[in-house]
């Protein structure tokens, strides 16, 4: 079975460095869309940001944004309160849904969690 270009075993935070981490974590995805699919994932994904609001415990915002090289590449980083929190996502009913809404659309997809560090601004 090919690999699921939707999954990456970089996002699973299970290993002990993950265990350790308390607070903020961001989650950065970059996207690379189908051909010609770019603007239906983009739609697809601010609705979903839409729909999901108030539904995800611990999700705290997104930012999407596109290269501004033509590349077509996409950049989501979302913000969870907590590992647990963003790992009580990744393995819920409603993530699952949302890969399926947003699947079609996507060519690749090259995800990973990042302890916050530092912040600076309102983003």
């Amino acid at each position: 079975m090919p690999e699921d270009p939707m999954v990456v075993d970089r996002t699973s935070n299970t290993g002990d460095a993950a265990k350790t981490i308390d607070g903020l974590v961001m989650l950065v995805n970059l996207f690379t869309p189908k051909e010609g699919q770019e603007q239906a994932f983009i739609d697809a994904q601010t609705a979903e940001y839409v729909r999901l609001k108030g539904k995800v415990a611990g999700w705290i915002g997104n930012r999407l944004g596109r290269a501004v090289d033509g590349s077509g590449q996409l950049v989501n980083v979302a913000m969870f309160d907590s590992m647990a929190n963003y790992n009580g996502w990744r393995e819920s009913a409603l993530f699952a849904e949302h890969l399926e809404i947003i699947r079609p659309f996507v060519e690749k997809s090259a995800p990973g969690m990042y302890e916050l560090l530092y912040s600076a601004g309102d983003l």
